[in-house]
């Protein structure tokens, strides 16, 4: 086990912090044991499928680690013309690194710091002709790896921003890969990543995984489904205006002097962008950042929207194709139905990484960071389980299992909104004969309990979705149809299980409420039909 605190124990006036060369890396293997790893190393053990975890990094900046390994890797064994990737020998993935900064035998572009006027790792290069202003060009100083990430944190009372003080280099590494891959507009002068769709929006990743995979498991998957979706890659970006050949594939090797944006034709299609100027220097035996302002956004892609052949992002079917960003609800059971199968308003490209591609039982997982003006609203993830069946079914039928999903849907807000809300209102409103449906207070004491409502539909929504698609088209509709009755009934049941007891207007409240429900549920759900215990529950 390495107790050390990696790229801490060398004199810190040398040395450039070399990713490719030093451990710098904290790891967790699956058997438990901590060490730190060289980025080949890394690889290597991904490879092999030894890592469990990486200590250092943290939840926000997962899926941004994995997908800048992803595709560097990718990039790599392109440059070097290699159809497989490397097994456990760190010195290929070594070459692999290099085969993308052949101009810099000193490995600058690996190195987490180096002279402003040189590449260093994530951070573009200061032209020969502003050097001499550096200080000045680069005058913010920022002193923990926390303060430089993407991560808005609202005057600290949830997430204490700066506290990151005697950080490691891999704390920087992973800080700078968030920020420069995934961050946002924050601000005059601070512009975000071209793979989003504004500069509030997010960039968010889907794909279609291996259930349960490990970080190994899924550096394997990704890496080979981008190998062999090599051409249909370069032809979509190719359709956009994204280069083929003679691309920049990390755009930090480019000098940029924050005046003058990157064309699409000098980007490759998997590039790995940078949206700030950022320096890491070492002062009293410590890393710190110098950040400094551009005019401009690094990639001049503003009117494409995030629409840039991501391998990880939906795009919107549409005139004026946008990339998808979620929001603060995060991703629902109808959202994700949306991004699968379309809604009536707009359909989805689903990227290369999440198109069924007839493999075995997977895991469709979408994930990213709700942003706004100067916040963020949540990180959000969700897994829906995909049996082999089902992607079989989507690659020959989608267009069934998309109605009787689109049916389903609209079925569950018709009970929410027709059902149950008039029920909860009565309830609150004390059995009132003439509820007020509109008042305000109404609905922020009905709330809580429609959204348990759709959280416990939200739970069940997809598993009995592919249960159904066994049944004919009015049986599988009754079944569900009786289920969500089932879920109303025992929402409106806890509901009043909550209502104060000491009201001697309970009861009939409580009365009131059931037979408003039921009433609604047999009104609106044509195909329910009620036992005769439940009948003479309601006489």
């Amino acid at each position: 086990m390495t107790d050390e605190r990696p790229g801490q124990n060398e004199d810190m006036s040398a040395g450039a912090l070399n990713v490719l060369a030093e451990p710098l890396i904290r790891v967790e293997m699956q058997d438990g044991v901590r060490t730190a790893l060289t980025l080949p190393e890394v690889c290597a053990a991904l490879a092999e499928d030894r890592v469990g975890t990486f200590p250092a990094l943290r939840g926000h900046q997962t899926h941004a680690w994995h997908a800048f390994l992803v595709q560097l890797a990718a990039m790599g064994l392109e440059a070097l013309g290699a159809a497989e990737p490397p097994g456990d020998d760190p010195s290929d993935w070594t070459a692999v690194f290099r085969a993308l900064t052949t101009a810099w035998p000193g490995d600058e572009p690996w190195c987490l710091v180096s002279p402003p006027t040189v590449p260093a790792l994530l951070q573009a290069p200061v032209p020969e002709s502003e050097s001499s202003l550096y200080e000045t060009r680069f005058k913010k100083l920022v002193l923990a790896p926390d303060a430089l990430d993407m991560l808005a944190t609202a005057k600290n009372h949830d997430l204490k921003s700066a506290r990151m003080r005697n950080a490691c280099p891999d704390d920087w590494l992973f800080a700078l890969v968030s920020l420069q891959t995934q961050e946002g507009v924050m601000g005059r002068g601070n512009y975000g990543v071209a793979r989003m769709n504004s500069g509030y929006g997010n960039r968010t990743y889907v794909s279609l995984r291996p259930a349960g995979a490990t970080a190994g498991a899924l550096f394997g998957h990704e890496l080979a489904v981008l190998q062999a979706a090599h051409n249909d890659l370069h032809d979509a970006a190719a359709a956009i205006g994204l280069a083929t050949e003679e691309a920049a594939a990390l755009l930090w090797t480019v000098p940029w002097d924050g005046a003058d944006s990157l064309p699409l034709s000098r980007l490759h299609p998997l590039f790995v962008e940078i949206c700030r100027r950022v320096r890491l220097e070492r002062h009293e035996g410590e890393l710190r950042a110098r950040v400094g302002n551009s005019q401009v956004a690094r990639v001049a892609a503003k009117h494409l929207a995030g629409n840039l052949a991501d391998p990880w992002t939906p795009v919107e079917r549409s005139d004026e194709a946008k990339a998808f960003s979620v929001t603060r609800e995060g991703f629902s059971y109808w959202r994700m139905s949306e991004l699968l199968f379309g809604s009536s308003s707009r359909s989805w490209r689903l990227p290369v990484l999440a198109r069924p591609q007839g493999q075995g039982d997977m895991q469709l997982v979408a994930a990213g960071i709700a942003r706004g003006q100067g916040k963020t609203s949540g990180i959000h993830q969700r897994a829906v389980d995909m049996p082999a069946h089902v992607i079989s079914l989507l690659e020959t039928d989608a267009d069934a299992i998309s109605a009787r999903a689109h049916e389903r849907i609209q079925t569950t807000a018709t009970v929410q909104r027709k059902c149950l809300r008039p029920a909860l209102v009565v309830l609150v409103q004390k059995g009132t004969s003439e509820p007020s449906w509109d008042k305000p207070s109404n609905q922020s004491l009905t709330r809580p309990w429609l959204d348990r409502f759709e959280k416990d539909v939200d739970d069940i929504f997809f598993a009995e979705l592919w249960d159904s698609l066994g049944r004919e088209g009015d049986e599988a509709a009754g079944a569900w149809e009786r289920t969500l009755a089932g879920v109303a009934r025992r929402t409106l049941e806890a509901a009043c299980e909550a209502a104060p007891r000491t009201d001697d207007r309970r009861i009939m409240a409580r009365a009131r409420a059931g037979n408003l429900l039921e009433n609604a549920l047999r009104k609106h759900l044509t195909s329910l039909t009620p036992t005769p215990e439940e009948q003479r529950d309601v006489a």
